[in-house]
């Protein structure tokens, strides 16, 4: 057992420090600030790294199927990262950045996020939901602790050694992590394999099931509006009046709620199902999505705050629900697969969220077009999520 609390505290330091990709907001004003570049050009390197972390997520995914090597796998993400952040550091150009932090950095963080929760997820039997709400909770609350550490550390010496420095840090945790993680893993393989065969769903199978389908939409729009509101709080909230440290508090909030919400509903669904769980998550979004949209109307900071707090625990539902629906609708048998798959979701939610929202904002100059939007995935959400529990009772899925 000490043998797994000390796997799982590695796995949470360390999903705390790749949850920094989601703080890329901070990065936005240094960079438009030396090179000139727009909004949208700088909202566009948040989208290819989400797009790059989910395919790293699910190439990650389909490998952990046949083989069980979280070193080898936590290594090679060492040195994507570090190797994305060490180019990055000296790019001149625009694309070079798109290349080293959205595509290096992103495929990095996603091919380790899929070895460590696969891993870490199942240290403990029964408790799927709480360990991957424990963990993704931890990757969500990067973006303010590490946000934090990486803003005074530019104030001192630039945004330039900063990635430098993240690259080298990232690097060596990850390869510190594989390696210790290989010993608690080789276990768990023979612990499997004496238990007997375990069943589940193929992928092929899974997104053949017409409860999938709703399923994926729901969780795009989950990621979607929450994707548009930690790449563009900084900014929106001082275009309503916020001064930078009151911004950057509401960015904090934000990700704390993230991190928050993926711990809740994680407990949530091995408390109270997921048939109560869904419900839950789809009513709190809707209530989120009419509060910031008031409040980009009204101006309000003090609205604003509170829907920073729905939005934020909103998103951290889709990927807690990721995984724990993955593994309660399609079984454990080919959960890193499955789980891969399902987290493509990011993808066309990357496109919705941030790249959107920039887009809407460098066309209008405003961002509350930006927040009727989000209301609008809000209202479609919900139909999603009452279709998806019909469909899954009808097929006879586990709630």
């Amino acid at each position: 057992m000490r043998r797994k609390i000390l796997a799982l505290g590695l796995c949470m330091l360390t999903f705390l420090c790749l949850g920094l990709i989601y703080g890329y907001s901070i990065f936005v004003t240094p960079l438009e600030a030396e090179f000139g570049w727009s909004r949208s050009e700088t909202s566009l390197t948040f989208t290819i790294s989400v797009i790059a972390m989910c395919l790293g997520i699910m190439l990650g995914g389909q490998l952990n199927k046949t083989r069980d090597k979280p070193a080898l796998t936590l290594a090679a993400a060492a040195v994507l990262i570090a190797a994305g952040f060490g180019i990055a550091s000296t790019t001149q150009a625009i694309f070079t950045f798109y290349a080293a932090y959205g595509v290096g950095v992103g495929f990095g963080v996603g091919f380790a996020y899929s070895e460590l929760i696969s891993v870490g997820s199942r240290l403990i039997p029964g408790r799927q939901g709480m360990l991957s709400g424990v963990l993704l909770m931890c990757f969500g609350l990067g973006a303010m602790v590490l946000g934090a550490v990486c803003s005074r550390t530019m104030e001192q010496v630039g945004w330039r050694q900063t990635f430098l420095a993240l690259g080298v840090l990232l690097g060596v945790l990850l390869v510190i992590t594989g390696f210790y993680l290989q010993t608690v893993s080789s276990g768990r393989k023979a612990q499997k394999a004496a238990s007997g065969a375990e069943e589940g769903f193929t992928a092929r199978e899974m997104v053949a099931a017409s409860e999938f389908k709703l399923l994926y939409l729901w969780l795009i729009l989950l990621s979607a509006a929450g994707l548009a509101l930690m790449g563009h709080i900084a900014p929106c909230a001082m275009q309503i009046g916020a001064g930078a440290g009151t911004a950057a508090f509401l960015a904090g909030l934000t990700s704390v709620s993230n991190g928050l919400g993926r711990l809740v509903y994680g407990m949530s669904y091995d408390k109270l199902g997921s048939r109560k769980t869904i419900g839950i998550i789809s009513a709190v979004f809707l209530i989120a999505a009419a509060v910031t949209a008031v409040a980009v109307t009204m101006e309000s900071i003090g609205v604003l705050g509170a829907g920073c707090v729905l939005i934020g625990m909103s998103f951290g539902a889709s990927p807690t629900s990721s995984s724990a629906v993955t593994a309660k609708f399609y079984g454990p048998r080919y959960f890193s697969g499955n789980f891969g798959i399902t987290s493509t979701t990011l993808i066309p939610a990357a496109f919705l969220g941030p790249y959107l929202a920039g887009w809407l904002y460098t066309s209008s100059g405003a961002y509350q077009t930006t927040f009727y939007a989000v209301a609008g995935f809000a209202a479609v959400a919900t139909l999603a999520g009452v279709l998806l529990l019909r469909a899954a009772a009808k097929n006879g899925r586990p709630l």
